[in-house]
C-alpha cells in the first residue's frame, strides 16, 4: 500500500506527493515516527511540526529504505 507522510505545523500543511510503499499500516507509521526523529534532529522549528500518515488507494513504485533518508 502506498502511504503519503505530510508534515503539519502551525504554519499549514506540507504535502508528500510522492509518497513510500510499505505493507501494512504499522510499517507506515514505524517511518512517520523516523521522519518525526530525523525533524526534531534540525532544530527547534521543527519539534512543533507532527507527521501526519495518509493511505493511498492505487499502488505505485517503492521509496527509499535507506535508514539516512527521509
Amino acid at each position: 500500500m502506498r502511504f503519503f507522510f505530510h508534515i503539519v505545523d502551525k504554519y499549514g500543511l506540507s504535502s508528500d506527493a510522492t509518497g513510500c510503499e510499505h505493507p501494512d499500516q504499522d510499517a507506515a507509521i514505524l517511518h512517520a515516527r523516523h521522519i518525526a526523529a530525523e525533524l526534531a534532529k534540525a532544530g527547534e522549528f521543527f519539534r512543533a511540526g507532527v507527521v501526519f500518515v495518509a493511505r493511498a488507494a492505487v499502488p505505485a513504485s517503492s521509496c527509499s529504505r535507506d535508514p539516512g533518508a527521509t
